[in-house]
């Protein structure tokens, strides 16, 4: 330790040269690592690659992590043939436009059978539009040719299918002949198509609907759009992501066409499955398209009345009714097919608003009222919360023919007992106001309610048939906006005269819960 004031001790001269000596040796070290690296650059960049006989270790004699050796994805060898994209294959399409989408560029794709097809056809009648729309029904063998081509879609024979392996148990092959439709559809080369719809001879369709829900989507890209099954065992079966042909399966123009190039490669990979749709699933499957759902499709894989799922229609436009001909009459005392006729007649007058719910209540009575425009008018002895309402009273037996709410893919509620059943109007009447621009329709109260009521000495005097024999229902038509975000219309109770009761549906405005 040095002292203060003590002189520091000078620095040996050999420090000085040790330091300078180590200086170079670093700088040559530097300047012979760069001249390698500059080197072997330069002979890689001549040679164009490293041979195999200077790697060491080459693919070839690599150890490979897999028990297989992976195939050579070089551009001779397609290792999925009936896979590969057609697009991809320098296949140019003129891009669609789907400015204007009217019903021409819509084709319908339906499935029949020549053994059904005298009953069938009166559904089809009901809304099928010869002068607007284009479409076929397939059917498996000829048919006497009694009916007027301008009532119906083109009459068309399928192909052969009995070369398709088939090995469901207790299915039928009639199935496969069924999925193809869309492929024989599409090679029949119509011009300016958008989109392909296929579907069952008993469904009955709101084409205006289709039409607008159709607009909403670019026919550009891949779509496959419809909706699962009502019946918890049907979904549980085939699929929850599988659109159930029956209720309708909108399909865009580039997907039908990625399909046909590889449908009939893809179903022979299929020959356990049940029927058709399951066997379009699959296949669209393969592309990695997924369903896109539309609530308005109804695959209607039920029996029995249909009266709790109809009143309770979601909120979004109605498109599609399947089964008609498996559950009962829609209308008291009309028969089947009349009570589709005044169904579809409703539909057509004003397709927007079409089995749409309202819901009102009359605090001072303790009414509660539920609008299903179209179809019928419930008043109920009680207050009932719209949570409760909007669920589907299950008047109806699943597929499967039972009715506990399990088996159910949709939210149901039991029937109420006689003294909390509501009071019922059905549709009478439903007309055009044209000097007004809005809808008047007529319902007529159903006596055998108000009977069973009285049986049972539940009768409620605040809504006696003495008072109140027919609800008139004043409405406006859905704009476009609705389609995009539709909401539950509010509506307003009005005065009674001549026993009949008016109501206004009205657009719920701001800051309004529930209209009374």
């Amino acid at each position: 330790m040095r002292g203060v004031g003590t002189p520091p001790t000078p620095q040996p001269r050999s420090s000085l040269a040790t330091t300078l000596l180590l200086a170079a040796l670093l700088l040559t070290s530097v300047f012979a690592w760069f001249h390698l690296i500059l080197s072997s650059h330069h002979s890689c960049s001549q040679t164009g690659s490293i041979s195999s006989s200077n790697r060491g270790l080459s693919a070839e004699n690599y150890p490979s992590p897999f028990p297989w050796q992976p195939p050579d994805f070089s551009d001779e060898y397609d290792p999925f043939p009936s896979f590969t994209s057609s697009l991809l294959r320098s296949s140019y399409r003129k891009p669609l436009n789907n400015t204007g989408l009217s019903m021409r560029n819509i084709v319908f794709g339906i499935g029949g059978s020549a053994q059904l097809w005298s009953q069938r056809k009166e559904f089809i009648k009901l809304w099928w539009k010869p002068h607007r729309m284009r479409g076929f029904v397939w059917l498996d063998e000829p048919v006497p040719a009694t009916d007027s081509p301008d009532e119906l879609p083109v009459l068309m024979i399928s192909e052969d299918t009995s070369s398709f392996r088939y090995t469901h148990p207790i299915g039928s092959p009639s199935g496969i002949r069924i999925a193809r439709i869309l492929v024989e559809m599409f090679r029949l080369g119509l011009p300016d198509v958008y989109w392909f719809v296929v579907a069952d001879d008993d469904t009955i369709f709101s084409t205006d609907n289709l039409l607008r829900v159709l607009s909403k989507y670019d026919p550009n890209e891949m779509y496959y759009i419809g909706q699962y099954s009502e019946s918890h065992l049907e979904n549980f079966i085939f699929s929850y992501n599988m659109a159930y042909g029956g209720g309708g399966v909108a399909i865009s123009y580039p997907l039908a066409e990625e399909l046909v190039g590889m449908f009939d490669d893809c179903i022979q990979r299929y020959p356990h499955l049940f029927g058709s749709d399951d066997r379009l699933h699959a296949c669209i499957t393969e592309l990695g398209v997924p369903i896109t759902k539309e609530l308005g499709f109804h695959q209607f894989d039920v029996r029995g009345s249909a009266f709790g799922l109809l009143t309770t229609h979601p909120v979004a436009p109605f498109v599609s009714l399947h089964h008609v001909g498996v559950i009962e009459p829609i209308f008291p005392g009309l028969e089947t097919l009349d009570s589709l006729r005044l169904l579809v007649k409703a539909m057509q007058v004003e397709p927007s608003s079409f089995l749409q719910q309202s819901i009102c209540y009359q605090p001072k009575h303790k009414l509660s009222f539920s609008i299903s425009l179209g179809y019928a008018v419930q008043v109920y002895p009680r207050i009932v919360s719209p949570r409760e309402l909007q669920k589907a009273e299950r008047t109806f037996q699943a597929w499967n023919g039972l009715d506990f709410e399990a088996e159910f893919d949709i939210n149901t509620r039991p029937s109420p007992s006689v003294c909390d059943q509501p009071f019922t109007f059905f549709l009478e009447e439903i007309h055009w106001e044209e000097s007004a621009d809005y809808i008047v329709s007529l319902y007529k109260r159903h006596s055998a309610i108000d009977d069973l009521k009285k049986k049972e000495f539940c009768w409620s005097h605040m809504f006696p048939p003495s008072k109140v024999q027919q609800i008139r229902v004043v409405n406006r038509p859905l704009d476009w906006h609705w389609y995009l975000v539709p909401r539950r219309q509010c509506c307003t109770l009005g005065d009674v005269t001549d026993k009949v009761l008016n109501i206004e549906i009205v657009s719920c405005t701001q800051g309004i819960v529930i209209a009374s």
